[in-house]
């Protein structure tokens, strides 16, 4: 009896030193990848010891949990064991840990995007399923060594009440809290938690404050950058067509060596016209790509969002009637909540193509053109494009290039999607502006919104304009010192078209402050991705 009692204590202790050692890996795994060294070494680091401490409660937690009598405890154990093992997944997958930015995409993507990335969530929740299994049985068939929960619970409750008094105690976090946003506290959650937790604390924070985005009021404010009033517009028309997943360098009018994009280079090589070179976006997720073209959103900060009024809005102001038309890929009836949701709602009309390739939005765009007589339009075009699983393309595009990856199919295909809407624009309009551009880049066959990889960011520019005062000497005046053109121009580019003038010096500053918002929610200059790819 007392050889089985020393013998247990022994299995105790083992288990209890492969748990410690695999949270000291965990804990510096997160804080190696997450950004938040300030250039200390990770031992002198005091979050990495609070990590450690929390993933080895969190483990030992969910042992005990497995050998609970209560079928309850014993799933939210098995649940949680999951997670941590799809961050795991996730981490020898993808060699990082889960973003907020890919936590934020799980709420505000739409069921088609979704759906589109089902083939990549099952590379990582497979693995974590068949191991999630194979734990369970190892637990309840070879190791009966059991945990008491007093000191992991203690430990789990002092951390989470002094969370909660930080967060009680900043006014930050309490003007937050009055308007509905609750993700800058629940960050505090997922440092402390690194294990499962603290994602799921996120997530949850991220779907209480989609709220925010609900508001339908008109924003009376305008940036500080623009100078009102507003001038007559000689823009008739202004058509701004936003690609998706949509890498330059797999376009042959930047120099790829398949025809990819025969259409573009033959409109944007007309007089009038300009093929931009060294562009890039200014994040790597729609859903805060969009924001940071369509509004004065800027990456620090969310707060001109709410506060300023949109190019949307500003285009309504001087008298254009607005459209926000996209594919059925793209449609967002379903997610107004969310930070393009917020701006698309203000158009005058939202509409989506009925067919899920691109090419068809052309009959969209012309019934809008046939039956509307407004004399003005601002009309905002969302693509599939390039966005994954890489499906976006017909027979057509396969005949054109029998021997190309899928990527460059849908590539093939946005090139015929833009010639078609181009031609339906001639038709109906001889005073227009055309900017044809994509959220973010791509990291071909892998995604979008991971690391720091600079495919992710390197999108096309191309620009054609009936109007002599818009040439592409108008485009350049926005590139950067750094030598590149930046999404964040987007918005004052938009707002000349639209008959605005804008500050030089509120206009130079952030010319002079090329920086792209990360897929972690950290804002780095562009140039340093660039140097570090």
């Amino acid at each position: 009896m007392k050889t089985c009692k020393i013998i247990k204590n022994n299995q105790r202790l083992i288990l209890l030193l492969v748990y410690t050692a695999l949270s000291a890996i965990w804990a510096y795994i997160v804080i190696t990848k997450s950004d938040i060294l300030f250039n200390k070494s990770v031992f002198k680091n005091l979050l990495f010891y609070i990590d450690w401490i929390t993933t080895l409660c969190f483990i030992v937690l969910v042992h005990i949990g497995v050998y609970n009598r209560h079928y309850f405890i014993v799933g939210i154990s098995t649940l949680f064991l999951f997670l941590f093992l799809s961050e795991i997944s996730y981490f020898i997958y993808y060699g990082e840990i889960i973003s907020v930015g890919i936590l934020d995409s799980i709420v505000e993507s739409n069921a088609n995007e979704a759906l589109s990335m089902s083939k990549q969530v099952l590379v990582i929740i497979v693995p974590a399923f068949i191991a999630t299994a194979l734990i369970l049985f190892i637990f309840r068939k070879i190791i009966t060594v059991k945990f008491k929960p007093i000191i992991p619970l203690f430990y789990y409750i002092i951390s989470f009440s002094m969370i909660t008094l930080i967060i009680a105690k900043n006014a930050s976090f309490t003007r937050d809290f009055k308007r509905g946003y609750y993700k800058n506290s629940a960050t505090l959650f997922r440092v402390t938690y690194p294990a499962a937790v603290g994602n799921l604390s996120y997530l949850l924070a991220s779907f209480a404050s989609t709220n925010i985005y609900s508001s339908t009021n008109e924003i009376e404010k305008f940036n500080e950058a623009i100078l009102l009033p507003p001038n007559k517009t000689d823009n008739d028309l202004v058509v701004l067509i936003m690609g998706e997943a949509s890498l330059v360098t797999r376009y042959s009018t930047y120099g790829y060596h398949k025809q990819t994009t025969p259409f573009m280079t033959n409109i944007f090589s007309q007089n009038g016209a300009c093929i931009i070179q060294n562009s890039h976006s200014a994040a790597a997720f729609t859903k805060d790509s969009l924001p940071l073209t369509l509004s004065f959103n800027v990456p620090e900060s969310d707060d001109n969002l709410f506060n300023n009024k949109s190019i949307i809005e500003m285009a309504k102001f001087n008298h254009y009637k607005t459209y926000w038309l996209a594919s059925p890929g793209q449609e967002i009836k379903s997610s107004f909540e969310t930070k393009y949701g917020f701006i698309a709602r203000k158009s005058d009309v939202v509409a989506f193509g009925k067919n899920t390739l691109d090419v068809y939005l052309s009959r969209l765009l012309e019934d809008t053109l046939q039956k509307d007589n407004s004399p003005k339009k601002f009309i905002f075009v969302h693509l599939q494009g390039s966005h994954q699983p890489y499906e976006n393309y017909d027979e057509i595009d396969k005949q054109a290039l029998p021997d190309a990856e899928k990527y460059d199919l849908t590539i093939h295909h946005t090139d015929r999607t833009v010639k078609a809407l181009y031609d339906v624009i001639n038709k109906y309009s001889h005073n227009y502006t055309l900017i044809y551009t994509s959220d973010h880049g791509e990291i071909v066959n892998v995604g979008h919104g991971i690391g720091n990889h600079i495919d992710q960011f390197l999108i096309p520019f191309m620009f054609i304009s009936t109007n002599d005062r818009y040439n592409c000497q108008f485009i350049e005046s926005f590139r950067s010192p750094t030598g590149y053109l930046s999404g964040l121009m987007n918005k004052y580019i938009l707002s000349n078209l639209l008959g605005y003038d804008v500050d030089q010096t509120i206009l130079n500053k952030e010319k002079n402050n090329d920086r792209v918002f990360m897929p972690n929610g950290s804002v780095m200059p562009f140039l340093k991705i660039s140097n570090d790819d």
